[in-house]
């Protein structure tokens, strides 16, 4: 739908729901595409979304549920009946309602197991932690044995090709389950009736252990260019499938806890959440401790503003500058940091590279100094200074960036050597711990060279 007509179709529901026509909206809703439909029915109020959902019909609720952001799909079936939820998740792909059981309290998650048609399909997938590539994975994958010919293989996923998520790979396995092979549905479907699935099939299939984090299993899917993964046990026994569908979200979720762990706020429970649905309180709960870490932190530059003000005091124009210098020492060492936080993430960089990397932004620190330097030497003689200020300006300059970039190299590092997510403490850390360095480097410099008391 064009998503001008989406957008009227939303306008419509939201007036329907405000004018309590029920009925109305919920045949508006069920207009929309399931993705479109799960924002519509996300923007509605609480008790809106209780009384709307049992108008929609257990196949449309099972798309909306999968749709909808984990912690809002697990609130939306909580009042749901045990019968009812149990035939909305049949209806679901198995690691859709996988997730959904893990999010509900384990009572009520094996109740609703209990009265499900296709538990068998669901209660493996509930032993993998989420963030694995069991948590990703699917049951509902072809398997296929290595005498079967391509005939046969044709008929056999013609009768089951419906209720599975992966179609274009059929994958071979041997009679204990190991993952042997793989054929693409175009190999199948130009190879001769007659022939043997292992005479045509890729040996070289790769494939991926149930135990293996969420963000490794993005990266083989980039690296490889698939569009699924295999899952298997220690001894290559096939157990599901990773779709390249789970991995887009998979991709998006780490994107944006990185996002807000580099703007200084604890992603936690709030990162699957839309802006709107989080509270006051939850919002602040989530920035407050990093903003009380770091302002603890800021009272450094307080306090070397303090141990020079007597300097300051001889010499007025120094003051002038202190915003340019801790805001390039900030800026030099969020760049540093982004960088070797995503050299990190894509395995470019690992942690016995600490001296390389160190000796590479050493490097470009000074470049990087001995140009901005020149920059703001120049500058500074412009403002009608003596060469004497504009010399502590440069040298500052070129100072801070090499010790920015030093700080902003090592800090991501350690924090992975040491299991911390990087992308917590390292820039808003940084751009803190820079700031009172600078100042520090700064005065220091000019007590050299301008010999004012101190």
């Amino acid at each position: 739908m064009d998503e001008s007509l989406v957008d009227e179709v939303r306008e419509r529901i939201r007036k329907l729901l405000d004018s309590g026509q029920l009925d109305e909206a919920a045949r508006a809703l069920l207009e929309l595409h399931p993705a479109d439909r799960a924002e519509a029915f996300a923007a509605a109020d609480e008790d809106v979304r209780a009384r709307l959902l049992p108008l929609l019909g257990n196949e449309a609720t099972a798309e909306l549920l999968a749709e909808l952001p984990s912690h809002l799909a697990a609130e939306t079936s909580e009042p749901m009946q045990a019968d009812v939820l149990s035939d909305v998740l049949d209806r679901m792909d198995p690691d859709e309602a996988a997730d959904l059981l893990g999010d509900l309290p384990p009572v009520r998650a094996a109740l609703v197991l209990g009265e499900m048609d296709r538990a068998e399909d669901v209660l493996p997938l509930l032993h993998h932690e989420d963030e694995s590539a069991g948590g990703l994975m699917t049951t509902a994958f072809v398997a296929v044995r290595r005498q079967m010919t391509a005939a046969e293989a044709i008929d056999f996923l013609r009768q089951i090709g419906p209720e599975t998520e992966t179609p274009y790979y059929l994958y071979v396995i041997d009679r204990n389950g190991k993952l042997i092979g793989n054929v693409g549905l175009r190999d199948l479907i130009v190879a001769s009736p007659d022939a043997s699935v292992e005479t045509f099939m890729d040996r070289d299939v790769v494939s991926v252990l149930a135990g293996t984090d969420q963000e490794e299993v993005a990266r083989m899917f980039v690296r490889y260019d698939l569009a699924a993964l295999p899952v298997v046990d220690a001894i290559g026994v096939l157990l599901g499938v990773i779709t390249y569908d789970d991995v887009i979200e998979v991709l998006e979720e780490e994107a944006t806890e990185d996002v807000l762990n580099m703007g200084g706020i604890e992603a936690g429970t709030i990162a699957d959440r839309p802006y709107w649905s989080l509270s006051i309180a939850q919002v602040v709960r989530s920035r407050f401790v990093w903003l009380l870490a770091l302002f603890v932190a800021e009272t450094l530059t307080g306090t070397v503003l303090r141990h020079f003000e007597n300097t300051l005091k001889a010499v007025v124009s120094l003051s002038f500058f202190i915003p340019l210098l801790i805001g390039t020492g900030g800026n030099a060492g969020s760049q540093t940091v982004a960088s070797i936080i995503r050299a990190l993430a894509l395995d470019e960089v690992e942690p016995r590279d600490l001296i390389s990397v160190l000796v590479r932004e050493l490097g470009v620190g000074a470049l990087l100094g001995v140009l901005l330097g020149a920059v703001a030497y120049g500058r500074v003689l412009f403002w009608g200074l003596d060469s004497s200020m504009a010399l502590v300006v440069a040298v500052t300059i070129l100072c801070v960036c090499i010790w920015a970039n030093t700080v902003g190299s090592l800090v991501p590092i350690v924090a992975d050597v040491v299991g911390i997510d990087p992308a917590v403490i390292s820039a808003p850390l940084i751009t803190t711990l820079v700031d009172a360095t600078g100042l520090l480097i700064y005065f220091s410099v000019a007590v050299l060279v301008l010999h004012p008391a101190s």
